[in-house]
């Protein structure tokens, strides 16, 4: 049997575009207001996409590592400058504080899964490392991005409990711990929901496309298994080694609570 309908013409993309077109619709219908940013992101997500697949032709018919380890950072200090764009307030340092964790972040997950879980030879093999890599990076930019806007609600919110206890002789640390734990908790929902529904209610993207390309459903099992248990701890390690430096940044040496910073709003 013929699996021709399983290769993707260009055509097809394009079709596609009718269900964006009917999420257009219903938004438009609705009045919510996002035509616009959908509407740059469909065109974005196209464009970056597929300069991508000309990017990863390349890179994968080289056979160094030095040029893997400068694609992955290239990677890191596009999502950190995103990243940083992507906050309600700006915080001082902030990019840097994204590159830092999320080396480390991508060290030790990339690490991890390349060289003890999937044993790939030699370890910068391009079509293992650099597919992996984005999306450590991607869920690390996206989780740690929304614990930190979160964070900065959490400090409005409680400005009158953080300075109380600092004029109790609480520690900027102590004061705001509970802000830091709210904050990771509501960023972590995302990937605890997608740990207790996969397999029940949803299929993943990567499971599905591999059980498509036609791997068998066991192996794409096991893989989305492995790849569900990445994403968490990449999101923990991004949250917590991030909001470990962002809290210092909303406190003057002398230990008091810098306010004019979540009262400003650069949007």
């Amino acid at each position: 049997m013929e699996h021709s309908f399983y290769i993707i013409s260009w055509t097809d993309v394009f079709v596609s575009l009718a269900l964006v077109a009917l999420c257009l619709f219903l938004i438009r219908w609705w009045r919510i207001g996002l035509e616009k940013i959908i509407i740059i992101g469909t065109i974005r997500s196209f464009i970056q996409l597929s300069v991508m697949g000309y990017v990863l032709t390349f890179f994968f018919g080289l056979e160094h590592w030095i040029y893997m380890v400068c694609l992955i950072m290239l990677m890191i200090l596009i999502a950190s400058f995103e990243a940083n764009r992507r906050l309600d307030i700006p915080i001082k340092g902030y990019f840097m504080m994204n590159v830092y964790s999320m080396s480390i972040t991508v060290f030790i997950v990339l690490g991890t899964t390349l060289q003890f879980i999937l044993d790939v030879e030699p370890w910068f093999y391009p079509y293992a490392m650099i597919p992996i890599a984005g999306m450590i990076i991607g869920n690390g930019l996206n989780s740690a991005t929304l614990t930190t806007n979160r964070f900065i609600g959490e400090l409005k919110h409680r400005e009158d409990e953080i300075e109380t206890l600092l004029a109790l002789g609480a520690s900027p640390r102590a004061a705001v711990d509970t802000s830091i734990r709210e904050a990771i908790r509501a960023a972590l929902i995302p990937n605890i929901n997608g740990l207790m529904l996969v397999g029940l209610v949803q299929i993943p993207g990567v499971m599905t496309g591999q059980i498509i390309a036609g791997i068998d459903p066991l192996i794409a099992i096991r893989y989305q298994i492995m790849i569900m248990y990445m994403w968490l701890t990449t999101a923990t390690l991004a949250n917590v080694l991030t909001q470990a430096m962002v809290y210092r940044q909303f406190f003057t040496s002398n230990m008091q609570l810098r306010k004019e910073l979540f009262r400003v709003n650069n949007r």
